[in-house]
């Protein structure tokens, strides 16, 4: 994996690009344009159509005059700059593994696009305070069971929520869906008749608690704080820190110092088997004609099917 936050920091706006691996099988090249913005280019046998423009990367294709094509992502909000080079070392990493060069513009701009959306998630790019929560739980299942249970990289393989499955964790034995709660909560809120359907191995629906708190506790925290940690326990696994930054990504998650004002202190964690009789709407269960549903289930309706351990 090459890191290119730091590169970025050795090049001058507007002196040319400097070819990212001698080694890569692509012709990716970084440079800063003449206004000192952060530029990826890739070259090519292949021309690729162009993706909807975004408000924080520019995305344009040039025929050369030696007949090749150039693939051009330009970051246009500097605030973006950490994460834009996590993107451009993700494009650079996964064009490793094509074969045919005339394909290479059109594959990775198809990779850029599942990271589009995420980039433009919101108006101010920032998760609410329900999203951040839920993140966290996440990430505290993801430190405090899944990589015990698991191993670092099968872990983060298996956290699949950011990318739009119906539960947030799946291992071939163990299916978990995870929820954040606040102290004293006696609801909790699921979001579709498929997030607790049946799934064919043992399924954990698991509460965090995470309650509220003041920076001055040495036990609190905020999201940063946890993200950074991973980063630095990851730092010399190329592995796992991709996949973290990736699932990351697909949270909606960025380094924004606002995520700071939201401090927190871990709670209990509960595990309660979902199977026959557990309080939930599936799917299955829905009349003809209904198309989606939200609803709540009661934590004390659930109490015959914790898990004490």
């Amino acid at each position: 994996m090459i890191m290119f936050e730091s590169r970025w920091e050795t090049l001058e706006p507007g002196k040319g690009f400097l070819r990212v691996d001698e080694e890569h099988p692509l012709d990716f090249y970084i440079g800063l344009d003449a206004s000192g913005e952060r530029v990826l280019l890739l070259v090519s046998d292949g021309e690729t159509d162009i993706p909807s423009q975004t408000q924080a990367i520019q995305v344009f294709c040039r025929h050369r005059h030696d007949g090749r094509w150039a693939l051009i992502f330009r970051l246009i909000r500097p605030e973006l700059g950490r994460i834009f080079s996590h993107l451009c070392e993700d494009l650079v990493e996964f064009g490793r593994t094509l074969l045919n060069d005339s394909k290479a513009a059109e594959v990775t701009t198809k990779r850029f696009a599942r990271w589009q959306r995420l980039l433009e998630r919101s108006a101010d790019g920032l998760l609410d305070e329900s999203s951040i929560r839920g993140l966290i739980g996440e990430l505290m299942f993801l430190i405090h069971f899944a990589i015990p249970a698991y191993g670092v990289v099968p872990a983060l393989e298996g956290w699949v929520g950011p990318l739009d499955a119906e539960q947030d964790f799946r291992y071939p034995n163990a299916v978990y869906e995870i929820k954040s709660v606040r102290p004293n909560s006696t609801k909790i809120k699921i979001s579709s008749a498929e997030q607790l359907e049946d799934v064919q191995c043992p399924f954990q629906l698991v509460t965090v608690t995470l309650n509220p708190s003041e920076r001055a506790g040495n036990d609190s925290f905020c999201l940063p704080d946890i993200v950074s940690d991973l980063r630095v326990r990851f730092e010399n696994e190329p592995a796992a820190y991709a996949l973290l930054e990736e699932r990351l990504l697909s949270a909606g998650y960025l380094d924004r110092e606002e995520y700071r004002s939201h401090v927190y202190q871990l709670g209990e964690f509960r595990r309660f088997a979902v199977v026959e009789g557990f309080p939930r709407i599936v799917r299955s269960s829905l009349p003809s004609g209904i198309g989606s549903v939200i609803y709540e289930v009661v934590l004390s309706a659930c109490q015959t099917f914790e898990i004490v351990s």
